[in-house]
């Protein structure tokens, strides 16, 4: 029946090859655009598929500030487009795909900003800045990504379709495609999942699983700001909807502070990396944050097993304020971060690793 439904599909995808040493290819799968449909899947694969997730990136920040000596424009400026990811590059350059969660409007226009306390901005030249930090694709499911209205809106996903970067948000899932042909759909939920919107994400993931995606992904932009205490009621509609939807993983941020794991249903849920590259503050409240590294084990297109590896990292590699260059932490300082993730949930992150990371193993 989905091969059946496949050919008869006729979908406008947007597709861009995957950069650094990922493999296979992404697709923005929208609605309103040329015909054309993907190759059909491989439902016998085999294998490993490694993909790592990071937090809230704000790649500029306010443009009255954007002149000041400790903005994020001026320390880009002063160290180059590769200064955000320096610290993880490492691991986004090793795995077979990675996603960000891009907070921010890109663009080069004078553009009217919307009433609201932050309005966050920078050039369409920062997609450099994730090309060269080996970042694959963005979700734009967030609060920020409308800073500037619809014409920013529209600016950011132009900007990163012209530099090779796929982006998926709330009218519009992902795919990705192995070199293999196994494909894995990313559907992005900003906020909640009520009404229309609830309606519309069930469609999107119907028609992930009618394109052939052997797993999907849930990122959801949820969560009380600066809590500790998960979930709220928001992400836990999120998290109900996701894993009935057929999610078999469910990534989450917002909350500015990282918060735990819990299994629910066989489904990994984390409720917030915290921040990443973080443009939005010079002086954070919390530099703690979480990068995921989850490895996706196939056997003969079924999902098998998901290993998530929890790597601590500090938001700035300068600790006197924030320097929008995040790092890895070892050591105590790792594992007290990990100790902060299990106390929200009261999940224990799993096994310690050698480098400070810890891992957990679900099987379906």
């Amino acid at each position: 029946m989905k091969l059946r439904k496949l050919a008869m599909w006729m979908l406008a995808l947007v597709m861009v090859p995957a950069g650094g040493m990922a493999s296979g290819s992404w697709f923005t799968v929208t609605e309103d655009l040329s015909a054309e449909t993907l190759m059909l899947p491989n439902d016998e694969y085999t294998g490993t598929v490694t993909m790592t997730f990071l937090g809230d990136c704000t790649l500029g920040g306010e443009e009255k500030k954007a002149k000041n000596a400790l903005s994020f424009a001026s320390r880009i400026a002063e160290n180059g487009m590769d200064f955000p990811f320096r610290g993880l590059k490492h691991l986004t350059e090793s795995d077979d795909l990675t996603v960000a969660n891009l907070e921010v409007v890109l663009s080069d226009r004078k553009l009217k900003k919307e009433k609201k306390e932050f309005n966050f901005i920078g050039p369409t030249a920062y997609t450099q800045i994730l090309t060269d930090g080996d970042i694959e694709c963005v979700t734009v499911a967030n609060n920020h990504t409308h800073d500037y209205g619809e014409e920013g809106y529209a600016d950011t996903k132009q900007a990163l379709e012209e530099a090779g970067i796929c982006w998926f948000g709330t009218d519009a899932p992902a795919v990705w495609r192995s070199d293999d042909g196994l494909m894995i759909g990313f559907l992005g939920v900003n906020y909640s999942l009520t009404g229309n919107r609830a309606k519309r994400y069930a469609a999107q993931a119907e028609r992930l699983r009618d394109l052939g995606c052997a797993a999907v992904i849930t990122v959801m932009h949820a969560g009380t700001e600066y809590s500790y205490r998960p979930p709220d009621n928001y992400q836990a509609q999120i998290v109900d909807r996701a894993v009935k939807a057929g999610s078999c993983l469910v990534i989450g941020h917002h909350p500015h502070v990282l918060q735990g794991l819990v299994i629910k249903e066989g489904v990994p849920i984390v409720y917030s990396l915290g921040n990443c590259s973080f443009g939005g503050t010079t002086f954070a409240k919390d530099s703690d944050a979480l990068t995921v590294r989850a490895e996706l084990r196939f056997e003969d297109g079924e999902l098998q097993e998901t290993a998530l590896t929890f790597y601590p990292i500090c938001i700035t590699s300068d600790r006197r304020h924030n320097n929008y260059s995040p790092c890895l932490l070892t050591g105590d300082d790792a594992e007290r971060v990990l100790r902060k993730m299990q106390e929200t949930t009261g999940t224990d992150p799993g096994e310690r690793n050698p480098d400070g990371s810890a891992t957990t193993r679900v099987e379906k």
